[in-house]
């Protein structure tokens, strides 16, 4: 669909890197850019633009103005530092077409529509540069408050809500209608389609993730003469807990998976021995009994094995994603309308967050994946067939047709 791989390179273009890529942080100058484009886009299809305070853009076509009810899809425009083009880009722009398309479509077939649809781009999905991650979907449903959405601080101190101001999208017009369900399109991210050769992915739920930040407390002394017996070295004990993680992940062997993604070093000067360092870590299973029995034992190994060395822990951040479930009918509903157009469709488990996830916690949700190239993600040479990303949108667009004209949501 020449539209759509139109929109995906124009999107693309904004923060592209050397390397084919696309850094576009959440509420920077080019998530602002983005943000732009976006609401020219809205307008240009004669959508009605609203924008909610925690930056949340919608793009909202009226097919029946006797009700309140609304369908709402979409993705996210920010990236991760080392993004590609279609992670979250793709769910949105996709989304934007389908709109219209499913206004065309009512247009044609006057009295069918039951309900309103819009197309959302959802504020600080990746939580690359705040924290937690999908912000903007989290404060919409109800499961972070907008004062706390506000006080997420970068690296640098900066709030979100001073960052959202910053930009002009601190926004103060909020969707008017009421929300009935939720559906958003996305890539993979993994290869369990690509291994099935299947087309497309009804999600029926989410992994367990526990994320835990962790500080290491020592002292500051001198790389040179200070004896060695004397030191308290606190990137010494990270590196004896981020290898003790993956060791946890073995001894358990039950499939989880693990990372020590992120990592905060004080003072930061080779000559001097790391007296505060903080590292991200987390745990990913299906099986949240999997996930505690991984983490707690972890935990309990780093503290004793820190305390050997002289060094202090002390948790920072310490966030549980429940493995939620999505909505069953919205399978049914996504499975039905992508064997309707021929496609080969599977059911599986997202392995990643994604807005849908928090979503769930207000609305009825559904989760759409199509192959990625090798799983690659959160990376520029991810990829995903044209024809891939077609046959997505058309799910999709068939998917939202049966969700606004049906009498039941």
């Amino acid at each position: 669909m020449t539209a759509l791989n139109d929109l995906i390179a124009s999107f693309a273009a904004i923060g592209a890197t050397e390397d084919g890529g696309v850094c576009r942080l959440a509420v920077t100058a080019l998530d602002k850019e983005a943000r732009n484009l976006f609401l020219r886009e809205i307008g240009n299809r004669g959508l009605v633009p609203r924008t909610d305070a925690i930056g949340n853009m919608f793009g909202v076509a009226v097919l029946e103005p006797a009700t309140d009810e609304i369908v709402i899809t979409g993705s996210h425009l920010d990236s991760q530092p080392t993004g590609g083009r279609y992670d979250g880009a793709y769910g949105v722009l996709a989304g934007l077409l389908a709109v219209e398309a499913v206004r065309d479509r009512c247009l044609a077939n006057p009295g069918a529509a039951r309900r309103n649809l819009a197309v959302a781009n959802w504020t600080n999905e990746e939580g690359a540069r705040f924290q937690p991650s999908l912000t903007g979907s989290s404060v919409f449903a109800g499961g972070l408050s907008l004062q706390d959405a506000y006080a997420c601080a970068d690296s640098d101190g900066v709030t979100l809500g001073d960052a959202l101001a910053v930009i002009g999208y601190c926004g103060i017009t909020p969707l008017e209608h009421r929300p009935v369900r939720y559906v958003e399109l996305h890539v993979e991210q993994g290869d369990r389609l690509e291994q099935a050769a299947g087309d497309i992915a009804a999600v029926s739920g989410a992994w367990m993730t526990r994320k835990i930040s962790v500080v290491f407390e020592g002292d500051y002394s001198h790389t040179g003469p200070t004896p060695m017996a004397l030191r308290r070295d606190a990137l010494r004990a990270s590196a004896r807990a981020i290898e003790a993680l993956y060791v946890e992940v073995a001894r358990e062997n039950a499939g989880a998976h693990a990372s020590a993604a992120r990592i905060s070093v004080y003072p930061n000067s080779p000559n001097v021995v790391a007296g505060r360092v903080r590292v991200w870590f987390e745990i990913r299973h299906e099986d949240e009994a999997v996930v505690f029995a991984i983490s707690d034992r972890f935990l309990k190994r780093i503290e004793r094995e820190s305390r050997e060395i002289g060094v202090d822990i002390s948790i920072a951040a310490d966030e549980r994603r429940s493995a939620s479930l999505l909505d069953p009918a919205g399978v049914e509903l996504v499975l039905a309308a992508a064997s309707d157009l021929g496609c080969k469709a599977l059911t599986l488990k997202t392995v990643t967050g994604h807005d849908a996830l928090a979503i769930q916690k207000r609305i009825p949700a559904s989760l759409i994946f199509v192959p990625s190239r090798g799983g690659l993600s959160h990376n520029p040479r991810e990829f995903t067939a044209p024809e891939a990303l077609d046959k997505g949108y058309a799910v999709l667009v068939e998917t939202l047709w049966r969700m606004v004209t049906t009498r039941e949501s």
